[in-house]
């Protein structure tokens, strides 16, 4: 389960990407953008640094959760293969 808050900060981060492409691709109301531009930067960076923390800096995860929306969920799915779940251990990463 340690990837749980990796998983909540990057479904925050693709769902406030999505709402603010949805607001500006429709009628770009500023107080929506000015409201979810920092929460989905925010949830950005804690994606981040909750990957670095656990994959460590220079892994696959790491270089997978700079994409911007959906790269905290492929580094999510990534730290989680390289989990060993009975142990909780992490396996060597490539």
């Amino acid at each position: 389960m340690r990837t749980v808050p990796l998983r909540i900060a990057a479904t925050v981060e693709l769902a406030s990407l999505v709402v603010l492409l949805a607001n500006l691709a429709t009628v770009h109301l500023p107080v929506l953008a000015s409201a979810l531009g920092p929460l989905h930067g925010c949830a950005y960076l804690v994606a981040i640094a909750l990957t670095v923390e656990r994959a460590g800096r220079r892994s696959r995860a790491t270089a997978l959760c700079l994409v911007p929306g959906v790269g905290g969920l492929l580094a999510a799915t990534s730290v989680r293969r390289h989990l060993d779940p009975p142990t909780g251990r992490s396996t060597s990463w490539p």
